[in-house]
């Protein structure tokens, strides 16, 4: 027979089960790498400022390793656990400070304090939004102090402000490799067409998309831009991109596509209203046999096509952006021909183009210069790097070559 645990095993296991929940935290927010992040900087530097230490950390214990997210007063992006006594606030979930860390025990075998003569600590715990202890807010001086209740109070104040931006750093990381990874995951090659693109939000995340694929005979290139930015922007592009997915199975012709935007538009128009918001969309077909463009601008109003031989056009529709009133769409169409480049663009490369009053011309010549497409996609994300864009950037290029 079994031994039934007791009540002492369910002690003893106490630690080991909060350090496990602790270490998940660390990992589900992100916090596994020494990155830096100059708004917990800034906090850390303010801190030293204000109580005149020698320095202050935002730590974050990823199980053997301390890394330190924020730092002023030294440069270390991480040590090992036991060098740091913020060790001993994520064990205990409590504030952890010492007068005189030289006659504390608990201090003995943190070398950098013993080498150092480093003297007061104050550490204060970050917790996620479950309680989890995943780092500490902390002061380190050589001379033993006490803080006063004024001190301590500015202090807390402090931990809760590294807490919040810990915390807001690492759920945009998160949102912005999920917004990423929905994005096509590489370009769009098949014997006659290739079509690649870029999605650059002008905050951590955005309301652009785009997307490509093949169905059939078709290729499909739709590019979506959600008023606004961030994260409110970044849901209703995520269902935008879900609607537009579900519709395309059902293209066959130019009629066919506009009777699919015009169900993608009954599937948004409730939520966009409900939010006070609208998505300009732009979805075009190639067809591989015979090279017949078919497209419907819902006011975008920003494509270009640009032949072989150098001349340019801009494509424009009739529709409404959706989400404002509901309309029927109706597709246009034209004819490609070998080496003719398809350019759909969101508002935000209009920042980063000298006039965005001539805009069609710019982007034409950057297009007539492009040696392929990919060189095309590099020259708007250059631009973008260089010139700070308000708005999200994202352009998406199709190369008919049969």
């Amino acid at each position: 027979m079994g031994t039934q645990p007791t009540l002492d095993d369910a002690t003893t296991d106490q630690p080991r089960v909060r350090e496990d929940r602790r270490q998940r935290a660390v990992e589900s927010l992100g916090l596994t790498e020494p990155d830096r992040n100059p708004r917990l900087d800034r906090i850390t530097r303010i801190a030293r400022a204000l109580f005149g230490v020698m320095m202050s950390s935002v730590t974050v214990i990823d199980r053997d390793r301390a890394l330190y997210m924020g730092r002023a007063g030294f440069d270390d992006a991480e040590s090992g656990r036991g060098d740091t006594p913020c060790k001993l606030v994520t064990d205990t979930g409590e504030v952890i400070t010492t007068d005189d860390a030289r006659l504390d025990p608990r201090f003995a075998d943190i070398r950098p304090f013993v080498e150092n003569g480093l003297a007061f600590y104050i550490g204060h715990p970050l917790t996620d939004a479950s309680g989890n202890v995943v780092g500490s807010f902390c002061l380190i001086d050589k001379e033993p102090r006490t803080l006063s209740p004024r001190e301590m109070q500015e202090f807390t104040d402090l931990a809760a402000w590294a807490q919040e931006e810990l915390l807001a750093e690492a759920e945009a990381v998160r949102a912005r490799d999920t917004q990423q990874a929905l994005l096509p995951e590489r370009p769009l090659v098949t014997d006659e067409v290739r079509v690649e693109g870029v999605c650059i939000p002008s905050l951590g995340v955005g309301g652009d998309y785009y997307d490509h694929g093949v169905v059939g005979r078709l290729v499909h290139v739709a590019i979506g831009d959600v008023m606004g930015k961030g994260t409110a922007a970044a849901i209703l592009g995520a269902a935008t991109r879900a609607a537009a997915r579900t519709i395309v199975p059902s293209i066959t012709d130019e009629v066919s596509l506009g009777a699919a935007v015009d169900r993608i538009e009954r599937a948004m128009t409730g939520d966009l209203q409900r939010t006070n918001a609208f998505v300009t969309y732009f979805h075009a077909t190639i067809d591989l046999d015979t090279g017949r463009l078919a497209y419907v601008d819902a006011g975008a109003g920003l494509s270009i096509l640009v032949r072989a031989d150098g001349t340019a056009e801009q494509l424009t529709g009739t529709g409404l952006p959706i989400g404002i009133l509901p309309q029927p769409h109706t597709a246009q169409t034209t004819t490609l021909y070998p080496g003719d480049r398809l350019v759909l663009v969101s508002d935000g490369v209009l920042d980063v183009l000298d006039d965005e009053i001539v805009w069609p011309d710019e982007l034409a010549g950057y297009t007539r210069e492009a040696a392929d497409i990919h060189a095309l996609v590099e020259r708007i994300r250059s631009l973008s790097a260089e010139r700070v864009p308000l708005d999200d950037v994202t352009v998406v290029v199709a190369e008919y070559r049969p």
